[in-house]
């Protein structure tokens, strides 16, 4: 019979190689991923931050670019961000920092900071998208706070991933729609297991 000091032992060397495996698993995964996006779009990225790390691609005929507010930001071929009539971005929002535990909490917290510039904004759930592993999403429209909206909500473990196109017309928007849902369609989440420095 083995002593309890040398079952800690087995246990914690058991722990220690499920977590190296996992960790392994993880970064063929990424690899894997990283290669077969190379072959979809020229603009591909890796995006990290406290808590999330995912991969997402430019749709065909867009862009990929970063600003200070955004880690992934797209814009059409034949403009630029800070001048396209039509945009998209992808964001990450902490469900701890914003207090909210659910894709319908972030919503409304979406819409009720709309509305605090205007009061006549409204959102409602249109349909929904499907990411790279198969698994759907809602689709939020936005409207009545300048700008024509789809949003989507990718629930994470201690995160969510949120999706926006967003356009100067109701025209334009629904002109790229097609766009949005492949973006959506790149996404692909790699891990919560990731830290970042601390300030």
């Amino acid at each position: 019979m083995l002593s309890s000091r040398a079952q800690r032992g087995i246990s914690q060397f058991h722990d220690s190689a499920v977590s190296g495996i996992r960790k392994i698993l993880i970064v063929l995964a990424a690899f894997v991923v990283a290669m077969r996006l190379s072959f979809a779009a020229d603009d591909a990225a890796i995006i990290d931050g406290r808590n999330y790390s995912f991969m997402i691609a430019a749709p065909p005929g867009w862009q990929l670019t970063s600003t200070r507010q955004l880690q992934a930001a797209f814009y059409p071929d034949a403009s630029t961000f800070d001048r396209s009539p039509v945009i998209m971005y992808v964001r990450s929002a902490n469900k701890d920092d914003l207090h909210v535990k659910t894709i319908e909490d972030l919503n409304r917290l979406d819409l009720l900071g709309i509305q605090e510039q205007h009061l006549k904004a409204e959102s409602k759930k249109v349909g929904s998208a499907q990411l790279s592993d198969g698994s759907e999403i809602p689709i939020y429209s936005f409207s009545g706070g300048g700008y024509f909206e789809l949003v989507g909500y990718a629930d994470q473990p201690k995160n969510i991933t949120v999706f926006v196109l967003s356009s100067e017309t109701e025209k334009d928007l629904k002109a790229s729609e097609k766009s949005f849902r492949a973006l959506v369609a790149s996404y692909l989440f790699i891990s919560e297991n990731v830290t970042t420095p601390k300030q």
